[in-house]
């Protein structure tokens, strides 16, 4: 663990009320995209979750109508004041903070402000003028924004905010998700996935095409009600985590068709599949595209094109070999950048120069030190 750096992290989690590093091996912490990893790395602290009745209905109340994630903020003051960064997971979560940092209140206005941010880049992308003055105003109070692809760079660039952005790896449990050969093979292909980013209409007309594979779909049952589907496609609704890792196992190829968003959309999903040492087809957007290694741990499929992604397919599933050394090879890449452990070790670190090079010592060395960062 990196002792030279204390972190608060504001995010909701599942767990004991309040956990610092170093608790007891019997201690739990769960909080988003295993966000209690961050803690092998700094010295991180939480704010209590609220515990009573009342709390959590006056939290509810005020925040629904100011539309401000303020609760975790506010019991955090007297953490931030000891902190040497604070770690907003997600970005609604560093609205407040942002707010109190830009107009020099409180100990946020003292304390580094990082944001872990996964729509921020779609919504600069894509989001109304007045979405984007907002997410600019509270970018300003933000010193770094972890991001998951290296596009999004630019996005944030067109605010003036490039020089704070740090892309990382995404990651997942790999010790959960784990190659197991004992698993049935019951689809030749499937897809997985249940948010919006996912293009299953792309993947239904290449199905149409190859009406000799197998394919099975699991998402929000109402997605698929109005599509003319072909006989070779079944479908189901969402399932709990041990059933869709199972469903992983018994996938033959893993195809994740998506549409193309600033942010990496499928990459859990994705990910989860190579760690299961699955040979995966994921569509080759620019956000994806840095995930995508061709032929070598995971096949890249074109966007919205179902001819495409049935050549794609087609010319996958008639390699069976292959697909076994992909899946390998998948396993492999996971271990190597993909997991959770080295995403969070990646935050610390950033955030650990960030504080070193904008310490008042670094500074008068080097007057320009730290100046992208801030």
């Amino acid at each position: 663990m990196n002792n030279n750096i204390t972190i608060l992290g504001l995010f909701d989690h599942d767990g004991l009320p309040s956990i610092r590093s170093g608790t007891s091996p019997g201690d739990q912490l769960r909080g988003p995209y295993c966000a209690e990893l961050l803690g092998q790395y700094a010295n991180l602290v939480t704010v209590r979750m609220p515990s009573s009745r009342v709390h959590r209905k006056v939290k509810d109340v005020v925040e629904h109508r100011t539309g401000v994630p303020a609760d975790l903020a506010i019991r955090g003051l007297a953490s931030a004041r000891r902190a040497d960064a604070v770690l907003a997971i997600l970005e609604d979560k560093s609205v407040l903070p942002a707010a109190l940092k830009r107009r020099g209140l409180t100990a946020y206005a003292k304390t580094r402000l990082a944001a872990v941010s996964c729509w921020w880049g779609e919504e600069l992308k894509t989001g109304s003028a007045a979405r984007r003055e907002e997410i600019a105003r509270t970018v300003a109070g933000v010193d770094r924004i972890f991001v998951f692809s290296r596009n999004q760079v630019e996005l944030f660039a067109q605010i003036g905010a490039g020089g704070k952005v740090a892309p990382i790896n995404f990651g997942v449990e790999h010790t959960k998700y784990v190659p197991d050969s004992s698993v049935e093979q019951r689809f030749q292909v499937f897809s997985g996935g249940l948010d919006a980013g996912r293009d299953f209409e792309t993947l239904v007309e290449a199905a149409r095409l190859l009406p000799h594979v197998d394919f099975h779909l699991v998402s929000h049952l109402h997605r698929f009600q109005q599509m003319d589907l072909p006989k070779n496609v079944t479908t189901s609704g969402p399932t709990d985590g041990q059933t869709h890792r199972q469903n992983l196992l018994a996938a033959q190829l893993v195809v994740t068709p998506t549409h193309d968003l600033a942010y990496p959309t499928g990459q859990s999903v994705l990910l989860e599949a190579m760690s299961s040492g699955k040979a995966c087809v994921v569509t080759e957007t620019e956000a994806m595209r840095e995930y995508i290694d061709e032929g070598v741990s995971n096949f890249g499929m074109p966007l919205h094109d179902p001819q495409g992604v049935a050549a794609v397919i087609e010319r996958v599933l008639t390699r069976p070999a292959e697909l076994l050394e992909v899946g390998r090879r998948a396993r492999a890449a996971v271990e190597d950048r993909y997991t959770f452990d080295q995403m969070w070790k990646s935050i610390a670190e950033q955030l650990e120069r960030d504080r070193v090079e904008n310490s008042p010592g670094a500074r008068r060395r080097s007057p320009g030190a730290g100046r992208n960062a801030a």
